[in-house]
């Protein structure tokens, strides 16, 4: 399993031992590794290793990329023993079926959203905005109060893409996003620059936290609460982190609406389980998937994990920032994965470390032609 707190641990230790519990004579033996190196061991895990009968990984274009090379086992009798298409969203199902064929069970999701301090949205006579004209001034009136309307922490490697990928998102819509993500539209496109030339607006207009290359994205919980910032765009999987005395202190909206004309498109990571191909126990492995995917299970786990669960009859009980969240996913027109889930890993580190520079230096000339240098080493045919 892939983990990075003693929560998800836990988590995952008590999901094991409650499968045993319904198979006497089985026993659950699992690995976990720190999330970066899980996904450095995965290619191996899933190609060579036969110890695994069980993988944790990703839905979209990472878990289609292993299909493509022949390593997971397709799960289409499960799908139809235990009728799992009646129990989860399409935009979930989406990110599992490659060619009609299902590959994985879902086990959690989340939404990357807003969430924000309610006493400086109080103590300014705030509400959530819902169209990015709105958003824009709330930004300037938290700014006028003396503090930093957002707060961003690009030393993390993935904040600043957030913010891109839900521009793009919300500016040029999903299908272009996608086609973005897999080399098939250069970065000198019209569209890209717009999304660029958006985001610089709000670094323009000092909108982000000053030094934000040099804070943790999780560094942002202490100043929300204490109203030193206005809001962050982070992931739902954050409430793990806040303690339950201090969630009335957050609130949350989603990524607010530009253009009337584009879809709600969420980003909204899948984790998922996977059977590899050289999986010795296969029954025992579907057993596993099935269990996984009962919505009490799902529920027990994910309340542990602070995240969503797939499942359409889990409700979750650990916060109404959980439920919000989950609302918003629901009644989305589609999800991308995030950038690095959605497209080949090493394009995605490129790609993420350019949008970081940007963050710091404004460029939108050079850091388009940066991007496009990439898309052109990492496609070459597409890019000719």
């Amino acid at each position: 399993m892939s983990v990075s707190t003693s929560a998800q641990r836990e988590a995952f230790y008590t999901l094991a031992r409650d499968f045993e519990a319904r198979h006497p004579n089985t026993q659950v033996n699992f690995t976990a590794l720190s999330s970066e190196d899980y996904k450095v061991a995965f290619p191996n895990m899933i190609a060579t290793d036969k110890r695994f009968d069980v993988l944790y990984w990703h839905a979209g274009q990472r878990l289609f990329h292993f299909v493509e090379k022949d390593l997971i086992q397709p799960i289409d009798d499960l799908w139809l023993e235990k009728d799992f298409d009646n129990a989860f969203d399409e935009n979930v199902k989406q990110n599992l079926n490659y060619n009609g064929r299902f590959y994985a069970v879902p086990i959690s999701y989340y939404q990357i959203g807003f969430y924000y301090s309610k006493e400086v949205f109080e103590r300014l006579s705030l509400n959530e905005p819902s169209s990015w004209q709105e958003f824009l001034a709330v930004c300037e009136s938290i700014k006028a109060s003396g503090i930093a309307p957002i707060f961003i922490g690009t030393e993390s490697n993935w904040p600043a893409t957030a913010w891109f990928d839900y521009l793009n998102l919300r500016l040029n819509g999903l299908a272009f996003h996608v086609a973005l993500t897999q080399g098939e539209v250069p970065f000198n496109d019209e569209r890209v620059r717009l999304t660029l030339k958006t985001l610089y607006e709000l670094k323009e207009r000092e909108f982000f936290i000053a030094n934000h290359q040099d804070f943790q994205w999780n560094e942002s919980l202490p100043l929300l609460s204490r109203g030193l910032v206005g809001m962050s765009l982070i992931g739902n999987y954050v409430i793990q982190d806040i303690r339950k005395d201090m969630l009335p202190k957050f609130g949350f909206f989603p990524f607010p609406q530009i253009s009337e004309s584009v879809g709600k498109y969420e980003e909204a990571p899948i984790d998922i389980l996977v059977i590899p191909k050289r999986a010795k126990n296969l029954s025992l492995a579907k057993a596993f998937l099935a269990f996984v995917a009962n919505h009490d299970v799902q529920n027990k786990l994910n309340k542990k994990l602070g995240v969503i669960s797939p499942h359409k009859l889990s409700q979750q009980q650990t916060s109404e920032l959980t439920k919000e969240a989950y609302l918003e996913l629901s009644t989305a027109d589609g999800f991308s994965q995030f950038f690095d889930r959605d497209a080949n890993e090493a394009f995605a580190g490129d790609i993420m470390h350019t949008i970081d520079k940007f963050m710091v230096n404004g460029d939108i000339a050079t850091t388009i032609e940066s991007l496009e240098l990439a898309r052109s080493e990492h496609f070459p045919s597409l890019a000719n």
